[in-house]
């Protein structure tokens, strides 16, 4: 018989709490998995930590989702880890909610080859930062759209050849840059905001944002960032933030603010 003795455990209850409250906030991962994944998070606590996280098991089914998931991430990470290109459909919810193929100008199901360098998670979803082998420039996937993918023999396009990728790939910066992960070029924009979303533009674009004082109530901020992305951020924030320079994505948001007038012109019945 022993005694005097007690079993040390890998995480504490607060560090759990944190892994599972991740889980939770996900929107990528399938409610079915997901919940597999807490109860096995709640077996490597003592069985009191059960009874405090009750609340957990109420996690609503309110997103659709796509069973190929862990797949796709499993085929990616041997993919990268071999440099090894993948092919895959890449799908988009319909109204029935269910995930339906792109598809081509001839109607046929598109296949999209690419060249996967990173996956990575921003804004509760799941990544793959790649090439579209077609292109030069960097793509960004959701990982919950993608189905049917497949790895092949061919290897990956060397990152040196990508457009953005010359030195390899900074992946904070790439996150900064690309707040929403759309595609295409960053640019340098200057924007005025109000004082008090500097916290808000801090969580959006990282520490290399660069501020100027303007007066007691605003401040002048430059940041590099896709131009895509800052064009629906800068929609987002538009009652606190306008944009200054470059001129084409500041004609573009006043054209877009403009359109969007018309339609609260006339109030409903």
């Amino acid at each position: 018989m022993y005694s005097d003795w007690y079993l040390e455990r890998e995480f504490s209850d607060a560090e759990l709490r944190l892994l599972i409250d991740s889980l939770l906030f996900s929107k990528h991962i399938p409610y079915s998995q997901c919940k597999k994944l807490i109860e096995k998070l709640e077996g490597l606590s003592n069985r009191y930590f059960k009874s405090k996280v009750g609340h957990i098991r109420n996690m609503p089914e309110s997103m659709p989702e796509n069973k190929q998931l862990f797949y796709t991430i499993e085929i990616i990470d041997e993919a990268i880890s071999k440099n090894r290109q993948v092919v895959f459909n890449y799908s988009e919810y319909n109204t029935d909610k269910k995930l339906r193929p792109r598809k081509n100008s001839k109607g046929e199901i598109r296949e999209y080859l690419v060249n996967p360098y990173q996956m990575a998670a921003t804004n509760g979803r799941y990544y793959l930062i790649c090439n579209f082998d077609s292109y030069d420039g960097v793509s960004n996937y959701r990982l919950d759209r993608i189905t049917n993918i497949k790895m092949l023999e061919s290897k990956a396009k060397d990152k040196k050849l990508v457009k953005g990728m010359e030195h390899g790939l900074d992946l904070p910066r790439h996150m900064a840059e690309n707040i929403y992960m759309f595609g295409g070029e960053s640019v340098r924009v200057t924007f005025h905001a109000k004082r008090w979303v500097v916290g808000d533009i801090l969580d959006w674009f990282g520490k290399d944002v660069t501020f100027t004082d303007s007066d007691a109530d605003e401040v002048i901020a430059r940041v590099r960032v896709s131009e895509q992305a800052m064009f629906y951020w800068a929609m987002q924030y538009g009652e606190y933030v306008e944009v200054l320079e470059p001129s084409g994505l500041r004609t573009r948001v006043k054209i877009a603010a403009e359109e969007m007038a018309k339609k609260y012109t006339t109030d409903m019945i």
